[in-house]
């Protein structure tokens, strides 16, 4: 590798860095960056939307002259085709790569780089895929465009999300049973060996909810469910894949959006039904199969009770850790100690942070509304638990109060970016500034309430109402504290 190829790629990875995406995610190794991985969210109001898709980049020696190899990752294992130009072999077809003859002027230069590049895969993963085919750019037939995005939208779920965080949890849909709820053996009598990765469950099909943790239409959950599961395609993703922690906390925060897709799609389609076939699907390169939200509902539901568990095991794990007398445990007292310090001497920061039980990967933090704002008067717990091994594995953060707010999910997690991930500070002041600021970004990655975004960024009636439940969830806070 010259010189003058390791001195464009760092450049051009400094630049990602210093203007992060919502839906574009880098993973290198500092000594080969000749070869990196992406991770691009599908995005919103498409077929796509929100799936998890990854890609492989491959630069040449001679790169910029030439571009890099890219190869789409979640296919399936090379059975599902996800758009006429991303092939179930993993092929991408784009001009600007040269894996597509393309118009004149849209062949690859080395003005062209990795955002780009990305920014021109995501481009693919559009509301009508259908007409990226060629020959079929100027289809009218809606039925045939909307029969192709149904099977897309099911499948998005199915591999990108469901099939995916199961290989990441370690979830087994081979058994003939999963319970969860309880703190009983399964039905089956079986259970898998525990697992020694910290990104992964405790390994056992039992899984259980926290006490007083709300389910998701926001009740406790007091029993357990068993679900007949489906035999589940392996993907080719494992506990240790770059992207398995963001992958974990992303699902949090879209939960109720993976949820909401998949009962609307249940209220139009039956189970069963198969997939339709599009004229240019052939071969092995097409999309087979048949639609069944039933069971994407209950998967769904289990991995987010298996991405619970994680947390609360931590939280037992955490006093190995102390005992151990770990860096990380000394390192995020120390953390916690200059926090402090600094809110001492800037007394306008509305925050009061404190240790549970003096456990130093357990942080519980108050947050103050901002004065004349919707949350005027308002006081929100904030739980935040931290792993061993962060800030590679980042905290999981989660509102004990209720927020109302478009970037904060009904179960209480915020979507929030932090440009020091190593920082616990940044972190709270990201968090803090969804309470302190009313105004919540344009964006629709980040609008993971779907109730509240649809009065805020509706009618101005709708927009007053949006802010009185805001005043009401303030107003209610300090209920919690009394």
């Amino acid at each position: 590798m010259s010189n003058a190829v390791t001195l464009r790629l760092t450049k051009e990875l400094s630049e990602f860095s210093k203007n992060p995406d919502d839906q574009l995610f880098l993973h290198y190794d500092d000594s080969n960056i000749m070869n990196i991985k992406a991770m691009i969210t599908g995005p919103p109001d498409t077929p796509y939307c929100l799936g998890q898709f990854e890609f492989s980049l491959q630069f040449p020696k001679d790169y910029p002259t030439s571009p890099p190899k890219v190869l789409a990752l979640t296919t399936n294992n090379t059975r599902t085709r996800f758009n006429p130009n991303i092939y179930a072999g993993g092929k991408v077809c784009l001009s600007i790569l040269g894996t597509w003859r393309g118009n004149p002027g849209e062949q690859w230069s080395s003005a062209h780089g990795i955002s780009s590049i990305l920014l021109s895969i995501q481009s693919l993963l559009s509301d009508q895929p259908y007409r990226n085919e060629p020959g079929h750019d100027l289809e009218t037939d809606s039925t045939k465009l909307e029969s192709y995005n149904q099977k897309i939208r099911h499948e998005t779920i199915r591999i990108s999300i469901c099939d995916r965080l199961e290989s990441f949890l370690g979830i087994n849909q081979n058994a003939p049973l999963i319970t969860y709820g309880s703190t009983s053996s399964t039905e089956s009598g079986t259970s898998s060996s525990p697992s020694s990765s910290p990104n992964t469950t405790s390994g056992s099909t039992t899984l259980v909810t926290p006490v007083g943790t709300p389910n998701s239409s926001g009740t406790p959950s007091s029993t357990s469910a068993t679900f007949l599961c489906e035999p589940v395609y392996a993907s080719s993703v494992s506990p240790s894949d770059e992207f398995c922690d963001l992958s974990k906390r992303l699902f949090l925060t879209y939960y109720d959006i993976y949820q909401n897709t998949v009962q609307t799609e249940l209220a139009l389609i039956k189970d069963g039904t198969g997939f339709y076939k599009a004229p240019f699907e052939y071969g092995g390169n097409k999309m087979d199969g048949n639609f069944n939200y039933t069971s994407l509902s209950k998967r769904l539901e289990i991995i987010k009770r298996a991405i619970d568990q994680e947390t609360v095991d931590w939280i037992a794990q955490s006093k190995e850790w102390i005992s151990s007398s770990s860096r990380m445990s000394s390192n995020l007292r120390r953390q916690l100690e200059q926090i402090q310090e600094y809110n001492r001497e800037n007394s306008n920061v509305g925050i009061q942070i404190e240790l549970c039980d003096d456990n130093p990967f357990v942080w519980t933090f108050t947050l103050f509304g901002k004065p004349m704002s919707n949350y005027d008067g308002g006081m929100f717990n904030v739980q935040m638990v931290f792993h061993n091994s962060f800030p590679d594995i980042q905290p999981r953060v989660k509102f004990c109060t209720p927020m109302y707010h478009v970037h904060v999910t009904t179960d209480g997690v915020p979507f929030y970016t932090v440009d020091k991930p190593d920082d616990v500070r940044h972190h709270i002041e990201s968090i803090y500034r969804l309470v302190l600021e009313d105004e919540p970004l344009t964006n629709p990655s980040t609008h993971v309430n779907i109730a509240a975004s649809k009065l805020y960024f509706g009618t101005k009636e709708q927009r007053r109402e949006y802010n009185r439940n805001a005043r009401r969830c303030a107003s209610r806070s300090i209920e919690y504290f009394e």
